[in-house]
């Protein structure tokens, strides 16, 4: 007689391909060939190009897109806190009705859904992507309905309340990453980059402000990203015109090329003004071999590790000092660390491992 296979669901918040997105098919590679797993995806925010849709039917992950009842900062309020209620409930419903041996939520966002997965029978796993700040705190009733919780950093890790600690285990994403190419020359300048969505928080402000302040004519910043879909956004193509040294400022905008954009640079910049889990960038970066200069805060500390290259967050004059302090002697040498770093930190073959202690074991049958 055939076994019984498992079935998992996933809750998954967004549908593009950033961050907690490229982790999710990290995740979704480590799954048991007796688990059935199908996947959530929001409908609330229209996604055009539905990439990590089609990246998971490429993979053979079944997806469905229901009205989810993601937790976005816009729904909190008393004009739109009834549909997010209405959504909770309906997906809750189907929550129940499928039976799942687990229930897996990737970010905070999809926490609302705990309780319903915990009342199912499941076991509830939560991948914490987000630090839980003084703004986020509604969402800690819900996380306590996950048996488990994974972290991203210890920094995320040590944000939580002391009664979410015990069952909470940092497991730092790992991804494959291609092998470092040489450092490009130094004849024409240093070369920075910077990678992330244009939100208010990733910092962009305060490096440009610092950018205009720097008295160097051999830095040249190349940006990449856009503006998000939901939440807070910098107008970056605006304070790029707007300044004095945008001789030296290339906008790129969204790519897929990310990768080459920072073989051709010396530094990745990861300037975020709040607490950063821990941002993929930062990650890719050292796999590729590259210096990261990047804000204090969160797990940007954990991946960067050389104080060197740790900067205040939102500090304008601290960010100006850092970037008229770069030379290539320390900028070879934190490329020479780099990789090794990653390797010992960031490798897949680690996060394989313990995503499967965390996640997939110890799943019973339904």
């Amino acid at each position: 007689m055939t076994p019984r296979r498992r079935r998992g669901i996933v809750v998954h918040p967004s549908d593009e391909m950033y961050g907690a997105d490229r982790v999710l098919l990290e995740v979704v590679r480590t799954v048991p060939d007796d688990l059935d797993l199908e996947v959530w995806l929001p409908t609330d925010i229209d996604y055009p190009e539905r990439q990590l849709s089609r990246a998971l039917a490429e993979r053979g992950i079944r997806v469905r897109h229901l009205a989810l009842p993601i937790m976005r900062r816009a729904y909190l309020t008393p004009r739109r806190l009834p549909g997010l209620a209405l959504r909770t409930l309906v997906t809750a419903g189907k929550i129940i009705a499928a039976r799942p041996a687990l229930v897996y939520l990737n970010t905070a966002a999809a926490a609302l859904t705990a309780p319903a997965s915990r009342l199912s029978g499941a076991q509830v796993v939560l991948h914490l992507h987000e630090h839980i700040d003084a703004r986020s705190r509604a969402v800690v009733p819900f996380l306590r309905f996950a048996h488990r919780i994974i972290a991203v950093s210890a920094a995320v890790a040590d944000a939580l309340p002391a009664a979410l600690r015990g069952r909470t285990r940092v497991v730092h994403n790992g991804f494959e990453v291609a092998p470092p190419v040489p450092l490009p020359p130094f004849d024409d300048g240093i070369r920075l980059v910077i990678a992330s969505r244009w939100n208010a928080w990733k910092g962009h402000r305060v490096l440009l402000e610092a950018w205009d302040r720097t008295r160097r004519d051999d830095l040249h910043l190349t940006i990449l990203g856009d503006a998000p879909l939901s939440g807070e956004a910098v107008d970056v193509r605006e304070i790029v015109a707007r300044s004095p040294r945008r001789a030296q400022l290339n906008v790129v905008g969204r790519t897929d090329d990310v990768r080459g954009h920072v073989d051709r640079a010396h530094v990745v910049v990861v300037p975020s003004v709040l607490p950063d889990p821990l941002p993929t960038i930062a990650i890719e970066a050292l796999g590729a071999g590259r210096a990261v200069l990047a804000s204090d805060d969160g797990g940007l500390p954990e991946i960067v590790g050389d104080q060197r290259f740790l900067v205040d967050p939102g500090d304008v004059d601290q960010w100006t000092d850092a970037l008229e302090n770069l030379d290539a002697e320390k900028l070879r040498d934190a490329a020479d660390a780099a990789r090794p770093r990653f390797e010992r930190l960031f490798a897949r073959s680690a996060f394989d491992r313990l995503i499967h202690d965390e996640l997939w074991s110890g799943v019973t049958e339904r």
